[in-house]
Order: structure tokens, then sequence, then C-alpha cells
């Protein structure tokens, strides 16, 4: 994600927006037109994941939204799982579940918010004219890690969220994920505020940053169909 070759950004959207419908296909029972709001998010995240694979060549909108998004599946997870151990083992009503439920969520929202607004004490990035890149990042040794966590924790969560039997285990599980997650965002602080420091930069810029390996991304996007047909809507929005 912090140094992204062409094949990252076209895999690692995608595997976000598996884990956030995958998540979110388990359901907040008593919850009034869940499935219309799950298929409009998924539907809104699906444009989103276009976006991000085949046009986006903002660095810091990647890097961010891919955060941010990926954050979101673990998130719905233990804040489900809270809400129901609090209904089915607490007697929790609805409305009160869901408001205790969002413990977790809260927790890791305002964790990040704090450091996203936090001054940064240096960049760890390296800067080529436009172009941007994590120092010391290496894709192939780094750059599945997080989409492979992701994918477990949504997948282990998911398991454990059907078949839980126990009000124990449940809450370990909802304090050990979250803090994990927390560990995890504090591990990238100084990524998350570099973010915020890049961002602030470009508002005196014309043109945005970009990845440090534009080059390849465009000509792998150039050869993708999906790249290709994008590209041609684009076009006709334009001369219309």
């Amino acid at each position: 994600m912090f140094d992204a070759d062409a094949r990252m950004v076209k895999k690692l959207p995608w595997l976000v927006f598996f884990a956030m419908t995958f998540a979110g296909a388990f359901k907040i029972s008593g919850f009034p037109y869940y499935w219309c709001l799950y298929f409009v998010c998924s539907l809104c995240m699906l444009l989103v994941t276009f976006y991000l694979a085949y046009m986006c060549e903002r660095y810091t909108n990647f890097v961010l939204i891919t955060l941010c998004a990926s954050s979101y599946s673990l998130v719905y997870l233990l804040s489900s799982l809270s809400y129901l151990l609090l209904k089915k083992n607490l007697g929790f009503g609805m409305i009160e579940a869901v408001m205790v439920g969002m413990g977790p969520m809260l927790v890791i929202g305002a964790v990040f918010i704090l450091i996203y607004f936090t001054k940064s004490s240096f960049l760890p990035f390296e800067i080529t004219g436009r172009r941007v890149a994590a120092r010391g990042f290496k894709v192939k040794e780094n750059g599945g890690l997080f989409g492979v966590f992701i994918g477990i924790t949504t997948l282990a969560g998911g398991f454990f969220m059907k078949s839980v039997g126990s009000f124990n285990g449940g809450v370990v599980s909802i304090v050990l994920g979250t803090v994990i997650w927390v560990f995890l965002l504090v591990r990238l602080r100084h990524i998350i505020r570099g973010i915020r420091t890049l961002r602030l930069q470009e508002r005196g810029m014309p043109i945005p940053y970009t990845f440090m390996r534009i080059d390849e991304i465009r000509e792998a996007r150039s050869r993708w169909w999906m790249g290709r047909l994008l590209k041609w809507v684009g076009t006709l929005r334009t001369s219309a």
C-alpha cells in the first residue's frame, strides 16, 4: 500500500472490497432495512474499488481510503459481536445493544483520529518531484501482510460470530481484536500522520502527489480491460 506497484494497486482494493462485503453479510438481527443499506453501501464501495484499482493516481487518496475501508471490516465485526453478546446474553434491547456495541468502533476510530491529527515528528516518505513512497518499504516483503491480516481477521471473526457459545470467549475476542487493531494503528502512526502532512502540502500544489511507480501502474492499467473501459467512459464524459 505504501509503495504500491501495479499488482498491489489492482489487488488490494478488491481484497478490501471483499473483506467489507463479507463482514457486512453478518446481519445485525432486528435492524430495520439492513439489507437495503448493505446493498447500497456495497455498491458505493464497488465504485470506490473501481476508482482505486483502475483510475486513482493520487497517492494520499489511495492510502487513506484503503486504510479506512480495511479498518471498517474488522471494526464492524467487533461491534456486531458486541451487539450479539449484549442482546442475547445480557438481554439488552436493540437500541441499547447498538449504542453499547459501538464501543470497539468508537475506541478504534478515536485512536485513528488522534493519530491523524497529531503533528508528525518526521515525514516517513521518500519524495521525488511529485512521486511518493514510504521510506524503507519493500512491496514483496511487506505489501501483502496488511491484506492478509484483513482477510484472516475478517474470516476468523465471521466464523466466530457464527459459532460463539461462550460469553467470556466473546468478550475476550472483542478486547483482543480491538487491542490488536489499535496496536497496528500505533505501529503505522508515522505513516498516518505523514499522509495528513502530504494532504496539507497538496493544498498549495497544482497537481497532487502520485505513486513512485506511476509509470508502471499506468502501463499496466492500459493493458487491463477494465482500465481501458473506464478510460473510454471517461473520454465520453469529457467529450460530452
